[in-house]
């Protein structure tokens, strides 16, 4: 069965943790150092995808 997005998970205040990844089907063949690179991984692209967004919101209210 395939988990389900629920609004806990989005809010969380923790970070993800590798029993949680090794414990997803998808990623239960995962080493713990692989999935510590997943978690790194994740977070890095979410700060990515945060600071873009923050950028695009900012820029939105600048005349050109």
């Amino acid at each position: 069965m395939e988990s389900q997005l629920t609004v806990e998970m989005i809010l969380r205040h923790h970070d993800l943790t590798v029993e949680e990844v090794l414990s997803l089907p998808l990623f239960a063949n995962f080493t713990v150092d692989e999935a510590e690179d997943l978690i790194l991984t994740v977070k890095k692209f979410s700060i990515i995808v945060f600071n873009a967004h923050q950028k695009l919101e900012s820029d939105d209210g600048k005349s050109d």
